[in-house]
């Protein structure tokens, strides 16, 4: 194959010369070099040598077929962005032409606007995963990190490790606490692998999502004929887990009654099938997690007290994800190396302008989120790595404009500079059309600012209110995009980095407010 030349190429592979022909011109509109094939066999042969930026394939054509083509072409130029055209569409179609890997996916008869539109975006995409390089986060997890799936080096949650050596060899209670999805019961698997009872069972159970009326027949058992449909005797967690530790999971949502059965399973080491009268031994650890407080609980009535206490023998506090950032580099690795080990999605990589984004995002779902995100993520990419148009478009929106990381500073500091500050007001006073808003005095502008210093965008949203009173979002982020392109003298890239956009979606809205 010879040297790439990512210029700007984009290669048309259809057995229509009309379309060819048509493609071609609007496409050299753009400066871009265009290459035709008219079948799949010659589209393969081209690609292989030019090594094209964007592919057109059409999906009918005479011996191979586009779907066909399509699938060769990703082994040929994993790279490459292709935008399947067909003229008869079905939903499998749809499918199997993302699944193999396509751009997008056109309907013919199209408007040339449309597919001129369309390869931009995907000329944008393919020039972002050239401008990624070598620079993506290497993996640096050992085997443990992925078997253990506890990752973190951060401060906080090296903290956490020191706990989790001091109290695994004794059998002390321990009480995991943290918001839903930062890991709770990978923490409580982690002090049972480490502890003396590791060779002993290890039963988890979560206490939320086991039916109020049938939490104590799973934890104690029951026996024949205790109650409507117990028609066999049934051994329950704790005496099954004979010798070994239970991990009791969202404990904050057991009902009284089963939290004074669990007290005396504490205490005595004694339970009580459900229906019988005989008392059994067990020696059982317990561990035990909430996202709940339970001293507001304890206050309130609603929590055993004296549980309480003889579950809050030590405590593991695990941060959310949004006060430890420092670790998202290495969560995405493991990620992504455990779901080339399940062989969910093989060899992916994460580009540094999607890194950076997710190191701005605030996770409200913690790990699980993040999981969940990467995972998406690593399907939805085409190429070989995952891009920030490949990311929720709610997480891009949410890190648009300003880093969470700086709320704090913004507090205390003046109102910054440039296109969200001091300069940005006087656009709003002088009520210059790309910003659409009334117009205020210098003076006026600089007293509105200055008392909102802990959030200067609060000026953008009164003025625009008070001059539109609907569709203020639009006219805000028209006018933040005018800023950002004056601001860097009309370069989309450094452009697009101020807004914390990726170039393909500020060249999107530049075309949606008629900005090109």
């Amino acid at each position: 194959m010879s040297s790439a030349n990512h210029t700007s190429s984009v290669l048309v592979i259809d057995d229509d010369n009309d379309l060819r022909y048509s493609l071609k011109r609007v496409l050299s509109t753009r400066q871009y070099e265009v290459l035709e094939a008219a079948s799949g066999e010659e589209g393969l042969k081209m690609a292989e040598k030019h090594s094209p930026n964007v592919i057109l394939l059409d999906n009918r054509m005479g011996g191979m077929s586009g779907m066909e083509a399509l699938q060769h072409l990703r082994g040929i130029n994993p790279n490459a962005m292709i935008i399947l055209m067909t003229a008869y569409g079905t939903t499998q179609t749809t499918i199997e032409a993302m699944k193999f890997g396509a751009f997008d996916y056109i309907m013919k008869p199209f408007d040339l606007k449309k597919i001129l539109a369309l390869t931009e975006s995907a000329m944008a995409a393919s020039k972002d995963l050239d401008s990624s390089g070598q620079s993506d986060a290497a993996p640096s997890l050992s085997k443990e990190d992925i078997e253990g799936g506890i990752i973190g080096s951060s401060a906080a949650m090296q903290e956490v490790f020191k706990m989790i050596g001091q109290v695994a060899a004794s059998d002390v209670t321990v009480m995991i606490t943290g918001e839903s999805g930062t890991g709770k019961e990978l923490i409580a698997r982690a002090i049972y692998q480490n502890s003396l009872r590791a060779q002993k069972p290890y039963i988890a159970v979560n206490c939320a999502a086991i039916p109020e009326n049938l939490i104590e027949s799973e934890l104690f058992g029951h026996e024949k004929g205790s109650f409507t449909g117990a028609t066999n005797q049934r051994i329950g967690k704790f005496e099954l887990c004979d010798g070994g530790t239970i991990f009791l999971d969202e404990i904050g949502d057991m009902a009284l009654t089963t939290q004074t059965k669990i007290l005396r399973a504490l205490q005595e080491g004694e339970i009580q099938r459900v229906g019988s009268s005989e008392t059994l031994k067990v020696n059982v650890r317990m561990l035990a997690a909430t996202n709940k407080p339970l001293e507001e609980m304890v206050r309130e009535k609603t929590f055993r007290e004296d549980l309480y206490y003889r579950l809050n023998v030590v405590r593991i506090q695990l941060p959310p994800l949004r006060e430890r950032k420092e670790d998202v580099p290495s969560l995405i690795d493991f990620v992504l190396k455990r779901l080339a080990r399940d062989s969910k999605v093989g060899g992916k990589t994460i580009s540094p302008e999607a890194m950076a984004l997710l190191n701005r995002y605030n996770w409200p779902g913690n790990v699980r989120e993040l999981e969940n995100l990467i995972y998406r993520s690593a399907v939805i990419a085409q190429g070989e790595k995952i891009l920030i148009k490949d990311l929720p478009m709610e997480v891009v929106n949410a890190t648009a404009g300003a880093d969470p990381n700086a709320a704090a500073a913004r507090k205390a500091e003046s109102v910054p500079a440039g296109p969200c500050g001091s300069d940005f007001a006087e656009g709003i006073a002088s009520g210059t059309e790309s910003l659409g808003a009334e117009s205020l005095s210098s003076k006026q502008a600089s007293d509105l600012l200055g008392g909102l210093a802990e959030d200067p965008f609060d000026l953008v949203f009164k003025a625009l209110l008070e001059k539109h009173g609907s569709n203020i979002l639009e006219h805000a982020e028209r006018a933040m995009i005018v800023r950002a392109l004056e601001a860097t003298k009309d370069k989309q890239v450094k452009a697009a980095e101020m807004l914390g956009i990726s170039r393909a979606t500020l060249r999107k809205r530049m075309d949606q407010y008629d900005l090109s």
